[in-house]
């Protein structure tokens, strides 16, 4: 692979070209045109009205009275230590405002220009759903919710304030310099306070602790301690100490400790006494106080479905007699395979970090062997054939003595072990160790934070995964969390009339309740990844018929999501789940509750994905049914693993190795989404959800993302199709240009037509703003908008502008319209870059391009090689050319 430099004027050449791995046929590459300067049109954020500084000098002059008077005291040696309400140095200052600054970056450096250290952004709350009406071409305005910027401030920090205030306050005129940037947020200041218990303690805590004392009554409580993360080299590495001399407060022990300087991390997990957990309820105790701790939170654990038994034994598939050679590029972080079983002996490679196998009996090895069969055999009811190359394993779940199930161990931090186990995989350790795995790209995470449903900000679990999966080339494949709480469905007086009901009648009853419970069904951390893919589950398997005095809730040909899948949206609203895949059959059941029914879904043994079970002894060839969204991440990254070998052949086949490629990932990530669409079960839902057109769009979205993949439609050609191919690098306020021959064939022809584009990108993150994504990309036409062409229309899809937010971007175009002859003959699709904020002005930003031109039933005239030929045709020699890449 070439690296191409940003381009000034000069010219890139990028290749779009067929991928065609059964009809093996010559792939057709497009040069892209000179890279030019162009910035998208954003909307303008609706702001609320600043408020006049005479008004503003009425509501807060007695604040920032009460900020001079402390500073005096504590000039002349008073300690306000004990006052968790006054402002102090090192204690987090909130400068709350009603609506965003216009330009943060500003403000920022304005901020450490005074003297303070910036902290980061956080908001209130907003639950508001957005306007509805037409779908927009631009991105949606800001929603103008309460913005919180945090602060940490000096004592010539506060005098620097303290004198602009007074400056703001008396009508004094705005300043020339950096002290300019303060008087928007004096305009739209709402409070200036310290950041406070209620900031502090989740309110997620007390029903935690509460659920932890009704299961554990004995056991004291665990929670995890997030520091506020300090630029101060000093005052991180003494971090440690603080947090032990604060559990000598409360009787309690620091259990581990993590710091992850890239996402700004620091963290503490500790165990506390019963009594000292409760007094967090009530925003009470030392904890509640400690100005060095951001927030108090339950800890973050994983815990797999003990599920059923094996039933029954493997008598196929027989192991292969020696390991793949070639160098494993896909691994699987999860739970301790039986390496030993029929059906993964020679197919694993397990390297230990944290946890190691004296400590996981064989017997409870379920999760991590489900995953690792399902990645290489698919479902085995489907009797699929295996991926030959090696998977290699990083165990990070154990399975306690006292717990039925696996989970993260629960004496350490996961982020940890995420962060170790993937640093050794493709880095290294420390002490010299070299890379475990080193050409691994895709990586199976199908684990989440069990206590940590997506609540608007990324977690740090999310924002872990994005710096690494940017950082490495990486592509997680990451489930989005399963939901087996019940919920209500009126629709039934009693549990006789659920269960008699009509199969269809059910089905339209159980997806409307689906749909009034989304809130208390969010997917789990770290889904919301803003790089990686992810993945919820599609009711369905290789099983036939329900047992005997069980419910089926729906049909397996709707292509619906099952009864547990967790619904999105992401980070600011983006598509989340990206895709959906079969995650099983799960059945319903339920009970009277208060005159309306409650259902909720349940695994059976008889329905589900077949897959290898740990035995008993020398019994490691069983086999057992099981559901859920880590299934459907488990058989998308077995999709990965077979694309990967297409696209070695791919780049070999031109002397290019597509492991060094910078774009290997999202190439994988355009690849693995290029054939989603909603198909029937949007229809479903679309006439079933309430609302207005956007309203049911993002309803739909954050169930089923961009869809269920028809992978077929990239492994295979037909006459009927072509599938072209684009990865290049892209700097902002840069505009890459491909001109896209119109088959003749679809000229004077009024033949159903489609044309399916996908764009996926890494971004960099930036892990303390609200915005986070560093850059974004766009699919554009030559106006900057998506009428790629006249004679197609967006079929039923996300809106365009929930697909603007994260970093994939897949459209589908129909239409039968009568397409003239004559016109330049292409269809023109640019990639435009723009940053998000200005550190990234300058980012490196890999991405792939899938665009396929297909009518709905074959032609005389190939579409592929009419393709072909135009585009050899229309090639010229420029200056400093890329060399030609032909693929096939």
């Amino acid at each position: 692979m070439h690296s191409p430099k940003r381009s000034t004027g000069g010219v890139d050449v990028e290749t779009l070209g067929g991928l065609s791995r059964v009809a093996q046929k010559p792939i057709v590459r497009i040069s892209r045109e000179p890279a030019r300067r162009k910035r998208i049109k954003g909307q303008r954020a609706r702001f609320p009205k600043a408020i006049s500084w005479g008004e503003q000098a009425k509501r807060h002059d007695a604040k920032f009275g009460d900020i001079e008077s402390g500073l005096g005291r504590i000039l002349s040696g008073a300690d306000l230590s004990t006052s968790p309400s006054e402002v102090t140095p090192d204690r987090a200052l909130v400068f709350e405002v009603i609506g965003p600054l216009s330009n943060v970056a500003k403000f920022v450096a304005a901020v450490r220009a005074a003297g303070f250290e910036w902290l980061g952004e956080d908001f209130d709350e907003d639950t508001s759903d957005e306007d509805e009406g037409e779908e927009a071409d631009e991105p949606a305005a800001d929603s103008g919710q309460s913005m919180l910027y945090v602060t940490m401030p000096t004592i010539r920090g506060l005098q620097k304030v303290l004198s602009l205030w007074k400056q703001y306050s008396t009508n004094q005129p705005k300043p020339r310099t950096h002290d300019g940037e303060w008087w928007p947020l004096f305009a739209y200041l709402n409070d200036v306070r310290t950041w406070s218990a209620k900031d502090r303690v989740d309110p997620a805590l007390s029903r935690f602790v509460d659920r932890m004392m009704r299961k554990f009554p004995d056991r004291p409580i665990r929670l995890e301690l997030d520091l506020w993360f300090r630029s101060d080299l000093s005052l991180r590495a003494a971090a440690r100490e603080y947090v032990t001399d604060l559990m000598s407060l409360v009787a309690g022990t620091v259990l581990d400790f993590v710091t992850i300087p890239e996402i700004q991390y620091q963290a503490a997990l500790v165990e506390l006494p019963n009594e000292q957990a409760l007094r967090l309820g009530s925003l009470q105790g030392p904890l509640s106080t400690a100005d060095r701790v951001m927030r108090v939170r339950p800890q973050s654990l994983y815990t797999s479905e003990a599920g059923d038994a094996a039933f029954s034994v493997s008598d196929h598939r027989d192991p292969p007699s020696t390991p793949d050679a070639r160098p494993a590029v896909v691994a699987l972080l999860d739970g301790y395979p039986v390496e030993n079983h029929v059906l993964l002996r020679n197919r694993l490679r397990v390297s230990e970090v944290d946890v190691h196998a004296v400590n996981v009996p064989v017997a409870r090895r379920r999760h991590g062997t489900a995953m690792a069969s399902l990645i290489i055999h698919g479902d085995l009811g489907d009797d699929t054939v295996p991926i030959d190359r090696l998977l290699q394993v990083v165990p990070i779940l154990g399975a306690p003595q006292n717990l039925a199930e696996e989970c993260t161990p629960q004496d350490q931090l996961p982020l940890g072990l995420v962060y170790r186990a993937v640093l050794s995989l493709v880095e290294g350790s420390d002490g010299g160790v070299g890379p475990m795995a080193e050409n691994v790209v895709v990586i199976n995470h199908s684990i989440c934070d069990r206590e940590a449903p997506f609540g608007q900000r990324a977690s740090y679990w999310a924002k872990l995964l994005d710096h690494l999966s940017h950082r490495f080339r990486l592509l997680f494949i990451v489930s989005a969390g399963n939901n087996m709480e019940p919920f209500a469905v009126d629709t039934y007086a009693d549990c006789n009339a659920f269960e008699t009901a009509s199969p269809v009648e059910r089905q339209i009853a159980l997806l409307s309740a689906l749909n009034r419970s989304r809130g208390g069904r969010i997917m789990l951390s770290p889904a919301e990844t803003l790089n990686g893919l992810t993945v919820g589950a599609v009711h369905g398997d290789s099983s036939v018929g329900a047992p005997l005095g069980f419910v089926d809730p729906f049909d397996t040909m709707s292509g619906v999501a099952n009864l547990a899948s967790s619904v999105g949206l992401g980070v600011n609203r983006a598509v989340k789940p990206d895709i959906v895949e079969l995650g099983g059959r799960q059945l319903a059941r339920s009970e009277d509750d208060a005159g309306f029914v409650s259902a909720w879904a349940i695994e059976h043994p008889d329905v589900g994905q077949v897959t290898a079970a740990p035995g008993v002894g020398a019994a490691q060839n069983l086999v057992r049914r099981s559901t859920g969204t880590s299934n459907a991440a488990a058989l998308t990254t077995r999709t990965a693993a077979r694309l990967v070998d297409v696209l070695e052949d791919l780049f070999d086949e031109n002397g290019e190795q597509w492991l060094e490629a910078k774009t290997r990932a999202v190439v994988l990530k355009a690849l693995l989404a290029h054939g989603c669409t909603w198909g029937g079960a949007g229809e479903i839902l679309y006439e079933l959800y309430p609302g207005g057109a956007l309203r049911k769009k993002e309803a739909i979205s954050s169930v089923l993302g961009y869809g269920r993949p028809d992978h077929s439609r990239v492994f295979s050609g037909q006459g009927n199709r072509i599938t072209l191919l684009a990865d290049d690098i892209i700097f902002p306020d840069t505009l890459h240009e491909y001109r896209l021959p119109i088959p003749r064939a679809m000229v004077n022809n009024r033949e159903l037509r489609r044309v399916v584009v996908t764009l996926a990108w890494s971004s960099p993150i930036d892990p303390i703003t609200r915005r986070y994504r560093g850059v974004r990309l766009e699919v554009v036409d030559g106006d900057g908008k998506r009428d790629f062409w006249k004679g197609i229309k967006r079929t039923l899809s996300p809106d365009g502008r929930a697909a603007r937010r994260g970093t994939l971007q897949h459209l589908v175009f129909e239409g039968k319209n009568l397409i003239p002859q004559g016109g330049s003959g292409d269809i023109f699709l640019g990639v435009q870059a723009m940053a998000e904020m200005t550190p990234f002005a300058a980012a490196e930003v890999p991405y792939g391009l899938a665009v396929t031109l297909e009518m709905s039933q074959p032609v005389r005239t190939d579409l592929f090689a009419d393709v072909e030929a135009r585009v050899r045709a229309k090639r010229v020699d420029v200056t400093q050319r890329v060399p030609t890449r032909v693929r096939t």
